[in-house]
């Protein structure tokens, strides 16, 4: 089988490419993506805690720096889903190119941003001068080079928006495995290789992206069903531009909210004492396993979901969303539930200390119930979002987020002294209160009249020349 296949069906309606065949690679992707990290960063702790400390500072800046990155991806892969669903194929090319124009434009500035605000804001922090200078090395080089990393994200949503998330697949698991590689060679040196410390680690990571845009556009150009025609960028209309803002802005709104809101979060636990800060961390580890298929199902989901709104088959939508929620739903049910089987032996391969392992074993009992209502919000949240409705579950998330998971990590945690124990009870709340609303949403139906492909667009791509 080629690395770089072409198209193997054009699909004409694009509702019968199956969830597992959009599910199974992003869920691949997210597995090894997490076991490449954790060995990243078992090999930079063995390099220098102080470059361990750094990363732990500025993988929130790069985190926050992709979100930025996913306004405009976000926004293509819902309007471009719909509109292959309608049969719009050229109206779906014309918002590709959109994105990617878009992309471009952001990335430039903020690659520049980040370039020269690296050390006032590095600043802010008061570190230790070698943190700090770890942590400035690897911002300058990762963030003024950001553009790649940004094109790539463009790329990918793309493709998977297209039906093709094995292609992804195959250059994420390729970018990440050069990137433990480079790092490995830029830390220890082997072979006579010069240690280059984080400013190597770095340059991996960006060499990895240019690496990554060359093997996207080859497999973009190789799906000959994918029509970018990147030369006539200059002609797209604005309305383009504002849909795909439109969609992506709330959307990557709420994700940083939420991550924001996990920062306080982690803020109030550290209050809590160094046990409750370290038993955090080790759950943490233990747990992104377990709503990983939950992630996978409902970005597949939120495809399929555009496909059936763009075809205007929204009752076909309506019903598979509850099967990828019940598949959801008791995937993450057994896993939680072996892991509470298995806790002792889990936990004891990070810690030895009586009262962490305590307190995990005992926290872990609250995940039985905070992990399988993660679900509502990785599949049904998507897959409103997918079917238009963006606004709602966006606004629902806030809300719930701050008053429920925050607050109540606070009052819970803190001020009625439930501890730790308290904090995963508010986020398993605030989990099932927002997840709840959004089935209601569904339920009620009122997304079907949210469809963002409207008659006449097809029409403007063949006015605008595509």
């Amino acid at each position: 089988m080629p690395l770089f296949p072409a198209d193997s069906a054009d699909f004409a309606d694009r509702t019968q490419i199956s969830l597992v065949r959009l599910a199974w690679p992003i869920f691949v992707e997210n597995l090894l993506r997490t076991s490449l990290m954790s060995v990243d960063t078992f090999m930079l702790s063995r390099y220098s805690e102080s470059a361990v400390a750094a990363m732990s500072i500025v993988n929130n800046m790069a985190f926050f720096i992709q979100l930025l990155y996913m306004m405009a991806a976000i926004g293509a892969s819902i309007l471009i889903s719909q509109n292959l669903g309608a049969g719009n194929r050229r109206q779906a090319g014309l918002v590709g190119v959109g994105s990617l124009s878009l992309i471009l434009a952001v990335s430039v500035v903020v690659s520049g941003a980040v370039a020269v605000l690296a050390r006032p804001v590095l600043d802010l922090y008061r570190l230790d001068p070698d943190v700090a200078l770890y942590g400035r090395q690897f911002l300058v080089i990762y963030g003024g080079l950001s553009f790649f990393m940004a094109f790539n994200i463009g790329q990918a949503s793309i493709l998977r928006a297209w039906g093709h998330p094995s292609d992804p697949m195959i250059v994420n698991v390729t970018a990440l495995i050069l990137t433990v590689a480079g790092d490995a060679l830029c830390l220890f040196g082997p072979f006579g290789f010069p240690v280059l410390g984080v400013v190597g680690v770095a340059s991996s990571t960006v060499f990895s992206q240019v690496v990554s845009c060359v093997l996207y556009a080859v497999m973009i150009r190789r799906r000959r069903e994918i029509d970018l025609p990147l030369s006539r960028m200059a002609k797209i209309p604005g309305s383009v531009y504002r849909s795909v803002l439109a969609v992506g802005v709330p959307t990557a709104g709420e994700n940083i909210s939420y991550n924001v809101s996990q920062i306080v979060i982690m803020s109030i636990v550290a209050r809590l004492g160094t046990d409750a800060l370290a038993t955090f961390g080790i759950l943490i580890a233990i747990l992104r396993y377990v709503f990983m298929p939950g992630i996978s199902i409902g970005t597949g989901g939120q495809i399929k979901v555009g496909y059936f709104v763009g075809a205007g088959k929204a009752s076909r939508a309506e019903r598979r969303v509850y099967g990828y929620f019940a598949i959801g739903f008791l995937a993450s049910l057994t896993v939680v539930i072996l892991i509470n089987i298995f806790k002792g032996r889990l936990l004891g391969i990070f810690t030895s200390r009586a009262s962490i392992l305590g307190l995990g074993a005992t926290v872990l009992l609250v995940s039985i119930v905070h992990e399988p209502g993660r679900n509502f919000n990785t599949i049904i949240n998507p897959a409103l979002k997918g079917a238009g409705d963006i606004h709602f579950p966006v606004i629902v998330g806030i809300t719930g987020m701050w008053l429920v998971g925050t607050f109540g990590a606070w009052l819970l945690g803190v001020h009625l002294g439930l501890g730790l124990v308290g904090v995963w009870m508010a986020m398993a709340a605030d989990e099932w209160s927002r997840g709840i609303v959004n089935l209601i949403r569904w339920r009620s139906g009122a997304w079907k009249g949210k469809a963002l492909v409207r008659p006449g667009d097809a029409e403007a791509a063949v006015a605008a020349g595509f």
